[in-house]
């Protein structure tokens, strides 16, 4: 003989899942409860007002407005009740705490690009054959510390992807041009599924890979260089920030967002979740949205007092990872941050010598 080992539900491994699950079975038992009253309610009508022996019409049956009040009023007050216990649940689903760490995820046709905070990296999904990593156990995975939140950012490339972790019943959209985030507090340390809920193409089924939650301390030591099986440990590429540094100086953008008296450009110092005046009236928040849209495409939202036309569209010249890297760098910059603009960073290509400059 065999067991099967099917379960109702997947396994807990989250805060949100507890919430989740337990406003899933309040609703099962009221829409149980309610089903089988109604149905034991016309089973007991079938019997007591059956058709009988006795001739004659009908008796009249008079309605009755407290028995209609009581099934008005008490699905009302069951109804508002799961609406106010749901939106309590939902709101707790989409507020990360301040304190979790910030994950970049990237979707693709067909895989999933995750980068951590210094700069580590794995590869998710079907296309990982022939990945170089810092060690082979974790390409596929997605690797979370326990008893700590993580925060997601996410973006595709190209289609509409879902990242789904049953197991921390949640699941978001990632859609192409915008980010969306989402956001885990692992409670059990272990391996768990991790899907694309949305179909994308033709190898939509390879899209999955594994989540493993694990001790802080074994966290930490994976994510600042994992054991190689030899003892040796193999160091992780720059930060976001730092790559975005890189990113910033090889595409010159110090020629005009030099924070000096001859920049052409807004300074980009402190710039980030700060409100931003624009050209023709009306103003913006300066979130991940707005700054990958200006980098892309600097004609939409022109800064209020520079000249639109100075700073060239990176639309086809930059990668998702790439915009990740700068907004990091940009979300980095405090006053005297900006590197000194030299010789060796000339005027972009392109690029006017005007006055001041988007």
């Amino acid at each position: 003989m065999f067991a099967v080992n099917m379960p109702l539900l997947p396994e807990q491994a989250s805060t949100l899942a507890v919430h989740v699950d337990r406003l899933f079975w309040f609703i099962m038992l009221v829409t149980v409860a309610a089903g089988v009253g109604v149905y034991a309610v016309m089973a007991f009508f079938c019997v007591k007002y059956r058709r009988s022996a006795v001739e004659g019409p009908t008796p009249r049956i008079m309605g009755s407005h407290q028995l209609e009040l009581f099934w008005s009023v008490s699905p009302l007050i069951i109804f508002l009740f799961i609406f106010g216990w749901g939106a309590w649940v939902y709101n707790f689903a989409i507020h990360a705490p301040p304190e979790a760490d910030e994950i970049y995820v990237v979707g693709k046709q067909w895989m999933w690009k995750a980068q951590y905070p210094n700069g580590q990296r794995v590869i998710i999904g079907a296309n990982t054959e022939g990945i170089t990593s810092i060690d082979r156990k974790y390409v596929g995975a997605l690797v979370l510390p326990v008893n700590k939140p993580v925060r997601l950012i996410l973006t595709s490339e190209d289609v509409i992807h879902d990242f789904a972790v049953p197991a921390f019943r949640s699941k978001v959209d990632v859609l192409p041009g915008r980010y969306v985030s989402t956001w885990y507090h692992p409670t059990k340390v272990g391996e768990y599924h991790l899907f694309c809920d949305q179909y994308c193409g033709t190898e939509h089924s390879k899209m999955v890979g594994k989540v493993i939650v694990m001790e802080e301390e074994d966290y930490q030591e994976w994510l600042t260089g994992t054991s190689d099986g030899k003892g040796a440990k193999n160091p992780v590429d720059g930060s976001p920030a730092w790559e975005g540094r890189q990113l910033f100086q090889k595409l010159q953008c110090l020629a005009c967002h030099s924070a000096n008296a001859e920049a052409r450009a807004p300074v980009l110092e402190g710039l980030y979740k700060s409100r931003v005046p624009l050209h023709g009236g009306g103003s913006v928040i300066a979130d991940d949205t707005y700054i990958r849209e200006s980098i892309l495409h600097p004609m939409k939202k022109v800064v209020e007092g520079w000249n639109p036309t100075i700073m060239p569209a990176y639309k086809d010249q930059v990668t998702e990872e790439d915009i990740i890297n700068l907004i990091a760098y940009i979300r980095s910059l405090k006053a005297g941050d900006t590197p000194k603009r030299t010789d060796s960073y000339p005027a972009p290509v392109g690029a006017s010598t005007g006055s001041k400059g988007d």
